[in-house]
C-alpha cells in the first residue's frame, strides 16, 4: 500500500499455515455460498448498507470482522464504522455479543430449526477508517468493511456471492466475474471470501473503462495475450478526458512490465482509479486490480499528474511483489492473524524502486522528471535522523501501528521509511550487480528469476530473505547477506546513497526547486524548507515537522507552532521563501514572529546559506549507470487515441 506524502490481497490459494479448527455452528462443504448484497445508493451522504444470509446450524457461532487487511500491514479493519448491526434467524431476532478482549469477534448463538442467519449492518464512511471511499460523484466498496465471516475454515474455503447496488445512471468496474446487471444492481459470480475481498469496486457517474490495448511486435502481444484496463471514477466528467500520451504510456507501462519480469501472474488487470481533489491519494494493491486514488485532472493534464506518476506503477509491481510473491509471515489462513512485517522492505522497498523505474521506462516520467524524483526523495530520507538511533527494520516491524505517519518529530520517529530507504538499498544492489558483471546482468536478472512462473495464472508463493539472497547470487555472486545486514539492521547517520553514486550521480543542492518539486510540493499543499532551515509547514504557516540539528530546530522551533511574520513582514510561503533566499547575502537572524498556544514569541533563526533545494549531478568520469536504468526496454509505440468507452 502506499500512503502518498499527502493527505495491500490474495486470492484462493492453499495457506502456508494450518487453518483454524472447524466449530459449532458452521455448514458442511455442500452448503450454498454466503451472499452478500451491498447497497452504496446513499454514497453521497457517506453510508453503506450491507445484508448478509450466511448458512448455519444450531449451536454457538462466531464471526470475525476482518482484522488484518493484506497490504494495510496492519489490524486495520475500520470496525469502529459498523453500525446498525443486527442478526437475525428466520425473521426472529438473534442476540450478539462483542468478544471481552477481541473487538473484531462476535457471538452468537443459531436457533434450534435454523440453516441460516441473516446479518444486517451499515459502514459510515464519514469516519476515519473511510479513506477514500465516497463523494458526492463517486464510491469505493471494498469488501471487508462491509462483511462478517464465519470461524472455523480458511478464507480462501469460504465462499460468497455478492452484489452491489449502486446510484441510479452510474457505472462500476472491478475484477470480479459478472453474473449478471439488473438496473442498479450487478450481482457477481461465486468466489471465495480471499478473492471477493482482493477485489474491490469503483463506481462512479462519471465513469470511463479504456481498454489499454498496446501493438504486438513481430506478430507477438506485447500484454502477454491478456487484458488490461484503466477504470476511470471521477468527481466530473472533464477529468475523464485522458490524453493520447498519458494513455499510451501506460499501455507501454504494461509493455514494460512484462520486460521486467517475463510473465505475469493474474487473468486480466484493472487499474481502479478516482479522480478526485476531496479523497486522499493513495494506492492500495491487490492481484488482478489496483484501488487508486490520483488529482482530479490527473489523466487530463499532464502537469496534474506529474508528482504522482509513480503510483499506478507501485500498485501494479505489487501484483508480482506482494501478491504472487509475499513474505510467509504475510500469509495467513484467515483475516484475524497478526502479520510478521520484518521483510517490508522487500515487500514495500523493492516495489518502490521497481514502481520508478517502470514509471521512467513507460514514459510517465520523463528521465529528468525520475533523476528529480530520486533527488528529492534521497534528500528526504537524508533528513530522517531517527536513522542514528533506530534501524530500517525497526520501523518494519512497528509498521502495523502507522506510527508517526503524520505526526510531529516524524523525522527523528522515523516513519515507513521502508518504502523510500528500502527504495535506495535496491537501486544500490542494482548498481552493485551491474559492477560485479560489467554489465552484463541487473536487477532485472533477478526480477525474471525470483518471479518466475506460468503466465495468466493467478498464484501465491511466499519467501523468506534466503530465498532473494539465493536468487540475488545466483544472478551475481557477492556477500548481499553482509551488505543487506548492514543497511537494514544497524543505525547509520547517512542515508544510504552508494546506488546513486554507483550510478554516477551524486546529491547536490541549487537555489531553485526543480520542475518536480515544484509539482509535488503543490500536490501536497505544503512548505518544505527541510532542506535550508530545517523545517515543513502548512502554506499558512503551521510547522508539521523539524530536522533535528538544523537551523529552526537550534532556534527553538516545534511541531504545532504558528508562524506568523517573518522579518517583520506578514507570513506567506513567498516572503519565508524570499527571506531564506535572502540570507545568503545578509549578516542578520531571520526572525519569526511564532504562536504557539496562547502564546507569543520572536525567535532568532541564524542561517545564512540561502535557498537549497536537492539535484543529482553527474560524477565527472563515472560511467551514466542510472540512465541506462531508467531508459525503456522495449521500442516506444506510436500515440495511442485515447478512446474508450
Amino acid at each position: 500500500m502506499r500512503w502518498l506524502w499527502f493527505a495491500v490481497l490474495s486470492l484462493a490459494v492453499t495457506p502456508c499455515t494450518a487453518p483454524a479448527s472447524p466449530q459449532g455452528g458452521q455448514p458442511d462443504a455442500k452448503t450454498p455460498p454466503i451472499t452478500l448484497d451491498v447497497d452504496v445508493s446513499e454514497a453521497p451522504q457517506k453510508i453503506y448498507h450491507a445484508r448478509l444470509v450466511i448458512p448455519a446450524t444450531p449451536g454457538p457461532l462466531t464471526l470475525y470482522y476482518p482484522k488484518w487487511i493484506p497490504g494495510t500491514h496492519g489490524p486495520s479493519g475500520p470496525v469502529a464504522e459498523v453500525a446498525g448491526l443486527k442478526i437475525q434467524a428466520g425473521g426472529k431476532p438473534v442476540a450478539w455479543k462483542r468478544d471481552d478482549t477481541e473487538m473484531f469477534t462476535f457471538h452468537c448463538t443459531v436457533p434450534e430449526g435454523a440453516t441460516s442467519i441473516e446479518v444486517a449492518l451499515d459502514w459510515l464512511a464519514a469516519g476515519r477508517g473511510g479513506f477514500g471511499t465516497t463523494t458526492d460523484h463517486i464510491a469505493v466498496v471494498r469488501w471487508n468493511e462491509l462483511l462478517l465471516y464465519p470461524k472455523g475454515k480458511p478464507i480462501s474455503a469460504i465462499e460468497f456471492q455478492a452484489s452491489v447496488k449502486v446510484p441510479a445512471g452510474w457505472k462500476l468496474g472491478t475484477a470480479l466475474p459478472v453474473e449478471s446487471h439488473d438496473g442498479a444492481v450487478t450481482r457477481f459470480r461465486p468466489v471465495s471470501l480471499e478473492t471477493l475481498v482482493d477485489s474491490p469496486v469503483h463506481a462512479g457517474l462519471y465513469f470511463r473503462e479504456i481498454p489499454l490495448t498496446p501493438k504486438p511486435v513481430g506478430g507477438k502481444p506485447t500484454d502477454g495475450g491478456l487484458q488490461h484496463f484503466l477504470e476511470l471514477a471521477c468527481d466530473g466528467p472533464g477529468g475523464l478526458e485522458i490524453t493520447p500520451d498519458i494513455k499510451a504510456h501506460y499501455e507501454q507501462l504494461v509493455v514494460e512490465a512484462g520486460a521486467l519480469f517475463g510473465t505475469r501472474h493474474y487473468k486480466s488487470y484493472r487499474f481502479l482509479v478516482t479522480l478526485s481533489d476531496k479523497m486522499p491519494y493513495h494506492g492500495l494493491e491487490h492481484h488482478e486490480s489496483s484501488d487508486n486514488g490520483m488529482p482530479e485532472r490527473a489523466m487530463s493534464d499532464p502537469e496534474a499528474g506529474k508528482a504522482i506518476a509513480f503510483l499506478l506503477p507501485h500498485e501494479y509491481v505489487h501484483s508480482w511483489n506482494g501478491k504472487f510473491r509475499r513474505p510467509r509471515g504475510l500469509i495467513t489462513p484467515t483475516y484475524q492473524e497478526a502479520n510478521n512485517t520484518r521483510l517490508l522492505w522487500v515487500y514495500e522497498g523493492l516495489t518502490e524502486y521497481l514502481g520508478t523505474v517502470l514509471a521512467a521506462r513507460s514514459g510517465l516520467w520523463t528521465p529528468d522528471d525520475a533523476r528529480e524524483y530520486l533527488a528529492v526523495m534521497a534528500e528526504d530520507m537524508q533528513n530522517q535522523k531517527g536513522r542514528s538511533w533506530r534501524p530500517l527494520e525497526d520501523t518494519t516491524l512497528v509498521a502495523p501501528m502507522r506510527a508517526g505517519d503524520a505526526s510531529g518529530w516524524r523525522s527523528w520517529r522515523r516513519s515507513t521509511d521502508y518504502y523510500d530507504e528500502g527504495q535506495l538499498i535496491w537501486l544500490e544492489i542494482d548498481t552493485k550487480i551491474r559492477q560485479l558483471t560489467k554489465g552484463e546482468r541487473s536487477l532485472d536478472d533477478f526480477c525474471r528469476r525470483f518471479f518466475a512462473g506460468p503466465n495468466g495464472v493467478v498464484a501465491v508463493k511466499g519467501y523468506e530473505l534466503e530465498d532473494v539472497l539465493a536468487d540475488l547470487n545466483a544472478v551475481a555472486e557477492y556477500d548481499w547477506k553482509t551488505l543487506l545486514m548492514r543497511r537494514v539492521t544497524e543505525t547509520a547517520e547517512q542515508a544510504p546513497l552508494d546506488g546513486l553514486t554507483q550510478g554516477g550521480w551524486r546529491l547536490t543542492y541549487a537555489d531553485k526547486p526543480s520542475a518536480f518539486e515544484k509539482s509535488a510540493q503543490g500536490l501536497r499543499k505544503r512548505l518544505n524548507l527541510s532542506t535550508s532551515l530545517g523545517v515543513l509547514m502548512s502554506p499558512d504557516g503551521v510547522v508539521s515537522d523539524v530536522v533535528r540539528g538544523k537551523a529552526a530546530y537550534k532556534a527553538g522551533i516545534g511541531p504545532g507552532m504558528k508562524v506568523l511574520a517573518v522579518n517583520g513582514r506578514r507570513f506567506s510561503p513567498e516572503v519565508l521563501r524570499e527571506a531564506v533566499a535572502a540570507s545568503k547575502k545578509s549578516d542578520a537572524t531571520l526572525e519569526f514572529l511564532v504562536e504557539s498556544g496562547d502564546m507569543f514569541r520572536t525567535y532568532a533563526i541564524d542561517y545564512r546559506d540561502g535557498a537549497r533545494y536537492p539535484r543529482l549531478e553527474r560524477l565527472a568520469g563515472e560511467p551514466d549507470t542510472l540512465t541506462k536504468i531508467l531508459a525503456p526496454k522495449t521500442a516506444a509505440p506510436a500515440k495511442s487515441t485515447g478512446t474508450g468507452k
